[in-house]
């Protein structure tokens, strides 16, 4: 009895036991012969922005699509027919169950986005294939608020593709061959882009999405991303890749320029120079492009850190606002041609006359040049300074022609032009002007006394010779020649005899 109680508790500890394995071999099945995720595996594919991404170990086994939970399906290693083929049934206007999908390496020479029906779908991927192009676009009252096309190798996003998409906040479209941004629509919230390794993208075209688009467009991965630059880009005017946190500068910078006034006069901010200092964010010089814009005097006030001023071409008569504004201080090159400023007695004492570069006065109606307000800073040889005065026509009178002349001559290294300063009263320019033409006097007697004078000392110089040849002939010959033969006999003439 004993014995045969032994084997009945073996007996039933053996069926337990292999119950218990069976149970545990049961939950461990593997995700892809499971009907549906559990739902610690489901949140993980889900972000908190609403995008959808599954990895490949939940790819079906011998079929290219599957749903991981009863809204949420994965297609993978599919091309044009399959894909068509698995999602055309689910995604029908009937079916509104598929809210998020997911296609992993899809093999496709173009995304059509017309050709199936995506109006229920919150969450939009394909990624980690081979898709050339994405052509058509998305219709209207569109759902989704997540789109992934990333490590697709796309290199074209038709223009009108995403339009249509007015409650898409996040953007993948990182690691393709893009070279332009897509066009895209952000309302009054925020909207998510990644285009992380798409460095064939044009910094121009980044710019212009910032400048539409505003606080709104936010970039993910700004530390790594970055833009290309073009030969006909206004500033980078290089080839090679250009951070998006510059690209965001250059923004800002745009908006400073509006926060000052320069969108009231027409104005425009440029950066000339990125300043890097330690422990300090990135900064940019400011030059600020306000020619030919009819301007009647200086701008009242410019951005921060300007250091480039182009007022060419208006209507300016006055260089005042360089010696009061706080704002001018940083001016180092400014661009005043084509204008009507007469004098420079402005930049008298000013921090710009200190420290300038580069003063562009051409074709003004400048009637002097103060020399000593310039000559300073001139002389200092430790930077370069240019000074261009073309075009302007000077009152050219004998100090004019001492003074200004012999100063442009000793700074023509300074002065490029300085042989196109002209003269308003004296046809030709100043350098080649000669000083008789202007350094007249008026005349009196005293400036005939030298002539008196010499006429005097030859008529003595011929009387002695007379004198001295008569007596000559007198003694060898005995007589006096004439005149002196026929002049009269004097009471004093005994004293020669």
């Amino acid at each position: 009895m004993l014995i045969l109680g032994v084997l009945l508790v073996a007996a039933v500890l053996g069926v337990e036991s292999r119950i218990a394995e069976e149970l545990m071999h049961k939950e461990e099945a593997p995700a892809t012969t499971r009907k549906y995720l559990s739902a610690e595996e489901s949140a993980a594919l889900l972000s908190p922005s609403g995008c959808f991404h599954a990895s490949r170990k939940f790819c079906p086994v011998d079929q290219h699509c599957r749903r991981l939970l009863p809204h949420a399906m994965l297609c993978c290693d599919v091309d044009a027919a399959s894909v068509k083929e698995a999602l055309s049934p689910e995604l029908s206007s009937g079916n509104q169950e598929i809210q998020v999908l997911h296609v992993l390496n899809a093999t496709l020479d173009v995304l059509n986005l017309s050709e199936l029906n995506w109006r229920r779908l919150r969450s939009i991927s394909f990624t980690d294939g081979n898709i050339k192009q994405v052509t058509g676009e998305f219709k209207m009252l569109s759902p989704a608020v997540c789109l992934n096309l990333s490590n697709n190798g796309v290199d074209e996003i038709a223009s009108r593709a995403l339009i249509y998409l007015f409650n898409l906040t996040t953007l993948d479209i990182s690691q393709n061959k893009l070279s332009d941004m897509p066009h895209f629509s952000v309302r009054e919230r925020d909207f998510y882009l990644n285009f992380k390794d798409n460095n064939e993208i044009l910094c121009q075209s980044v710019l212009d999405a910032l400048k539409k688009h505003g606080e709104h467009l936010k970039f993910m991965n700004t530390n790594s991303t970055f833009c290309s630059s073009s030969n006909t880009f206004h500033w980078f005017n290089t080839t090679e890749l250009v951070s998006i946190i510059q690209v965001e500068l250059i923004h800002e910078l745009s908006d400073r320029c509006i926060e000052v006034g320069m969108n009231l006069v027409n104005c425009s901010c440029i950066p000339v120079r990125l300043e890097l200092v330690a422990g300090k964010p990135p900064s940019f010089s400011v030059g600020v492009n306000c020619s030919n814009r009819n301007l009647k005097e200086l701008p009242e006030t410019l951005p921060p850190n300007t250091i480039e001023l182009d007022v060419s071409n208006n209507n300016i008569t006055s260089l005042k606002p360089l010696s009061e504004h706080p704002s001018y201080e940083n001016i180092r090159r400014l661009f005043a041609d084509n204008n009507n400023i007469k004098s420079i007695l402005d930049l008298e004492g000013t921090k710009f006359i200190e420290n300038f570069q580069v003063l562009s006065l051409r074709s003004n109606k400048l009637k002097t040049i103060p020399t000593y307000i310039l000559s300073d800073s001139l002389d200092r040889n430790w930077s370069p300074r240019h000074v261009y005065l073309a075009n302007n026509y000077l009152n050219c009178d004998c100090t004019t022609t001492r003074q200004v002349k012999l100063w442009l001559l000793s700074k023509t290294n300074n002065i490029p032009d300085y042989d196109q300063v002209l003269c308003e009263n004296v046809p030709g320019q100043l350098v080649e002007l000669a000083e008789s033409k202007v350094c007249l006097q008026k005349k009196d007697w005293t400036d005939y006394i030298y002539y008196v004078i010499a006429t005097e000392l030859l008529l003595l110089f011929g009387l002695i010779t007379k004198v001295m040849y008569d007596y000559w002939v007198y003694k060898t010959a005995g007589y006096l020649p004439w005149p002196a033969s026929e002049m009269p006999k004097l009471p004093c003439d005994w004293l020669c005899e």
